[in-house]
């Protein structure tokens, strides 16, 4: 049977968020083979767009909630 493990998020501070700017500008000439976008706008609605197919997205997405929740590296 498979381990339950407790999500603790970490958090930086209540409404804190970094500019969304300076993260595109930082990915920038990064050489990624695929890339997800995954953006919520002012207005409560959700914004996705990625350079691989749907599929792929899923995947890089499940990789990445698992480096989220367990930390280190997929």
């Amino acid at each position: 049977m498979g381990e339950v493990h407790k999500f603790e998020p970490v958090e930086v501070g209540e409404g804190f968020r970094f500019d969304a700017d300076e993260i595109l500008e930082d990915a920038k000439g990064q050489g990624f083979t695929k890339i997800a976008i995954l953006a919520e706008r002012p207005d409560g609605t959700i914004w996705v767009t990625g350079s691989a197919n749907a599929g792929e997205t899923l995947v890089l997405m499940e990789l990445a909630k698992h480096q989220i929740i367990f930390g280190g590296e997929g």
